[in-house]
């Protein structure tokens, strides 16, 4: 990313130790809400790593290692990125030397590893919808791990690549008040590049896997519908005609709408299959709506060499820590396994808690 003259000039730029005079009642006011975003992050990904431990049923093995790997790095975001850049906002400078700046410019991988995660977790779901009789033979727990193990090493090779790639250094940036590895002259093309594939690329996949989903629960409802109009018309046909018969006499049958609102109420009927697809595409959508404006963001700053607006850029990185956030949330109020499982641990901790309170009070 190209941050003008001086920065590629001086790629550290910002790595200063005299911050009390850079601390503003804005800055304080930034890290606050940093900071309560980073306390439901790491609060909301724990417990959501403890209810996968113990969720049995609702989530199929498959789909609970993708969601593991999502939470740990929702979480590890949390601990590398959002504990730090509290302190950095609020002093407007980096306290924490180079070395850890250098770390922190790779934790974005982490949030590569969460653009794979969701579309590994949406083909497998595809993969159900579609081909539900053969979905336990082409998707496998061994081959789920491998794709993981792949993605992994995949991350790595390319953080290598990041960081140890010549005329590269890392840099505080201000305006994100967080680190970057960054080229020394030119444009940050390998980083767009990253940004690209491992989290563009994959969030399209998904939209397009989805709509062909879209269209195929499309056409399978107007095939049912056709077929239960069919069957109304033809049972009542046969009614009339053994009305009209006086030697048979007619055998009783439901009334008309109420077969017609009892097939409705089939053919409306979501599968745990499709509603399982439906939560996942909403995890896509709301994490391509967090990293939109950073990908923006970012892209502008690079090929226009201007920075953009300190607000702009402070709304973006809300939206890309929270995207660490609405996946607990999603999960809890989508996945009735999830929730019960939930529901029944805290209630556990409260009951424990409220015993031992009455223990000390006796």
């Amino acid at each position: 990313m190209e941050e003008g003259v001086d920065t590629q000039t001086a790629p550290n730029w910002g790595m200063t130790t005299e911050s009390s005079d850079n601390v503003t009642a804005l800055s304080v006011f930034k890290a606050c809400v940093i900071g309560v975003i980073t306390v439901f992050i790491l609060l909301g990904n724990s417990m959501c790593l403890i209810v996968l431990r113990y969720t049995h049923d609702g989530v199929s093995p498959v789909t609970k290692l993708f969601l593991i790997s999502l939470t740990i790095s929702d979480l590890l975001v949390g601990v590398l990125v959002g504990i730090p850049v509290v302190g950095s906002t609020a002093l407007q400078s980096w306290p924490y030397g180079d070395t850890y700046c250098t770390v922190v410019a790779m934790c974005h991988a982490l949030y590569f590893n969460a653009g794979l995660s969701v579309l590994a977790i949406n083909i497998e779901r595809y993969i159900a919808v579609i081909w539900p009789l053969r979905y336990p033979l082409i998707v496998t727990l061994a081959r789920a791990a491998i794709a993981e193990v792949f993605f992994i090493v995949l991350l790595m090779l390319w953080t290598l690549l990041y960081v140890l790639k010549p005329d590269r250094s890392a840099f505080y940036y201000n305006n994100f008040s967080v680190c970057f590895i960054d080229a020394d002259v030119g444009h940050d093309l390998t980083g767009q590049l990253g940004m690209t594939l491992f989290i563009a690329l994959p969030m399209l996949i998904t939209v397009i896997l989805h709509l062909r989903l879209f269209l195929l629960a499309t056409h399978h409802a107007s095939k049912v519908s056709n077929i239960t109009l069919g069957d109304i018309n033809t049972t009542s046909g046969l009614s009339e005609r053994s009305e009209s018969d006086a030697e048979q006499p007619a055998q009783p049958s439901p009334p008309a709408p109420r077969r017609e609102g009892r097939a409705r109420a089939n053919s409306d009927r979501v599968s745990p299959e499709t509603k399982a697809a439906r939560t996942f595409f909403i995890m896509a959508v709301v994490a391509a709506v967090s990293w939109t404006p950073y990908y923006v963001t970012i892209s502008w700053e690079n090929f226009s060499n201007e920075k953009v607006p300190d607000a702009v850029a402070f709304v973006a990185q809300i939206l890309l820590l929270l995207n660490s956030l609405w996946n607990v949330i999603i999960y809890y109020t989508r996945n009735d396994a999830f929730r019960k499982t939930a529901n029944r641990l805290l209630g556990c901790c409260f009951r424990v808690r409220s015993s031992n309170e009455q223990n000390l009070v006796t």
